[in-house]
Parts: C-alpha cells; structure tokens; sequence
C-alpha cells in the first residue's frame, strides 16, 4: 500500500476545513475481478482551527454515489460539504476529521464488503483507518471514530460497525439496507426480462460499457440486481431466470448478508459500541422501513441502546437527514 497526500484548491470557499485528497494505492484492492482502479481518492476535511486528537466521521456513498461526488456543485442547494462546513459554523455539527471514502465499482458500489467484487471491507479497515492514523493527528479511541452512511452507506455502516466495534464506536445508519426480501428481492422479478435477454451480469457489463443499458428504463434497478448479486452470491440469481421461483439455496447466500440476519450474529459486537443511530423515512420506495422497525424491535428486546426515529419521508429524502446525524454527534461528543 503506498500513501500520498494531494493538495485540493476547493473553489467551495469552505470556512472551517481545508481539503485534501488521501490517495491509497491498494493493495488489497489489486487484481480486482471487475478490472477497478487499486488507486483510491478520498477527499478529507481538516479542521483549520482545532487541536488534536480530532475525533473522526467516515462517510459511505450510497449505491451509484462516492465519497468525491460530495464535493460538486449543486444547483440550486449546497451539496454535503457545503451542509457539513455550515453546521460547523452553526455549532450543529462537531469539529471533526471528514472522511469521505472511494469505493466506487463498476457496478456502483461494493457494500463496503469483501465479495468478488473486491475487498472493500479490506480497504477501509486495513489500509484507509491505519493511513488516517499515520497521516492525521486522530483520536485513538473507537468512541471517535464514527461510520455513517445512507442506503448502502448506511448497510456499510452497520456491517463495518458490527464487525469492528474495536474500531468504529459509533454507528449512524440512514435506511440500511435490510430486509432483503422485501427491499431486494422485487428488483430481481422486475429486471429478471432484461437478465435473460442480455445473458447476465456479463452481458449486461457490456451493455453498461457501450452506454445502452443507460438507456433502459429499469437502469438503476439493473445496476442494484446485479451489484448486489455480485456482493453477496458472486453474480448468481436468487431465482430461477424461467419460473421466477425461488432458489432456496442461493437465496440463503443473500440472507445471509442481510443485516435482520447477521446482526444477531454479532449481538456481543453491538453492546459494546459507545453509540448506534438509526434513522429511516416512513415511505420509503424500497421498504427499508419494514426492516428498520424489525431491527428497532430486535435491539430493544436484546437491551442494545440506541437511537431509532422514522420521519416522514421517502427514500430520495435522506439528504436532509444527515443534519441530525451532525447534530447527534455534535450532542455525543460535546458531553
């Protein structure tokens, strides 16, 4: 793993932080299957007037979103450094390291897991925390350290938190992905048409790369059917391509990533976080609610504290929601 760090003008006008770009070359991300970049950019926020140790903010992309995309221009409205810089300012945000993470695939997203699509998980515990330590004068306990994210952000946040509460003390989940048979499963029976008709994930690679599978209509669907089929069950469908039922075996596989399922797995890990959130719209387009309330339900029977709130809201709404993670952790860390 080599480690440099860039220089970023940011034409932001940022009152609070100066940018740079922590540039890893992975090495646990060589040779990937999908042929991606081992060379990842992850912008960061360096407080201008603070002393160290800083306490630190991990930040995972949604499904088709990076940690750099956090940085263009809106129209219209501040994107989220722009948010972060003036919560800042507002007292609503804690002074922190903002760490904006690149996991981008080619197939939009990696979970922030190790499947075939290449060692994510690896990326972030491995390599991006221990160059953070090298590089930055950061907080040594897990109490500081926090993941958060939204959609597959927020999965990422609670899988990395679940599994290395000796490293991320403090969970912030927006709509995590759960919940598979109801936020996942229909995706499939909705694109299983254009899953024949293109011969899988490897023709519809090619039509991804000739700009044509941008063009159907159930694109975004597409690209979260085989994205995740590669996460969790190596490319293989959950159901058969000609009856549509469903194959109880491969299906497992999906299950078993599912955090209703592996969660409780971890239910040690989870008492000794300092602090979980979990925050998800009433509305939401892929039910993602459904799975929430059954995780709410479940910690509060396992005694597990954490926040919970549902708000009324949608899917494509979770934008605004990341002030009340600020404010959250501002409220944590300031006690």
């Amino acid at each position: 793993m080599n480690i440099t760090i860039l220089d970023q003008l940011s034409a932001l006008d940022l009152k609070n932080f100066h940018v740079e770009t922590l540039q890893i070359e992975s090495s646990v991300l060589k040779n990937n299957s999908l042929k991606d970049s081992a060379i990842r950019r992850n912008p960061v926020l360096i407080p201008k007037i603070a002393t160290g140790p800083l306490p630190v903010v991990i930040i995972l992309a949604g499904l088709t979103g990076n940690g750099p995309d956090s940085f263009s221009p809106r129209f219209g409205e501040l994107n989220t450094v722009q948010n972060i810089d003036e919560a800042v300012s507002a007292k609503k945000a804690p002074t922190a390291l903002y760490v904006f993470v690149d996991a981008m695939t080619s197939w939009g997203g990696s979970q922030f897991i190790n499947s075939v699509q290449g060692r994510y998980e690896d990326f972030v515990i491995q390599e991006l925390v221990p160059a953070l330590h090298q590089c930055y004068d950061v907080s040594s306990q897990a109490k500081h350290w926090c993941v958060t994210g939204g959609s597959s952000g927020g999965y990422g946040a609670l899988h990395l938190g679940s599994k290395f509460p000796e490293t991320f003390g403090v969970v912030a989940a927006l709509a995590p992905d759960c919940f598979f048979e109801a936020s996942l499963l229909p995706e499939f029976y909705k694109t299983l048409h254009d899953w024949n008709e293109s011969g899988g994930p490897k023709g519809l690679f090619k039509e991804l790369k000739n700009g044509r599978l941008r063009r159907n209509k159930n694109f975004h669907s597409l690209v979260n059917a085989v994205g995740m089929s590669l996460c969790y069950a190596d490319g293989e469908l959950p159901i058969d391509s000609y009856t549509g039922l469903r194959k109880p075996t491969v299906w497992k596989k999906y299950q078993a990533k599912d955090p209703l399922v592996f969660l409780p797995k971890r239910l040690k890990n989870l008492k000794k976080l300092h602090s979980l959130y979990i925050d998800v719209g009433n509305k939401d387009q892929f039910d993602l609610h459904l799975g929430c309330r059954q995780l709410h339900q479940w910690l509060k029977s396992k005694k597990v504290k954490h926040s919970y709130t549902e708000f009324n809201g949608t899917h494509f709404d979770l934008a605004p929601r990341r002030l009340d993670v600020w404010m959250w952790l501002n409220k944590l860390w300031s006690a």
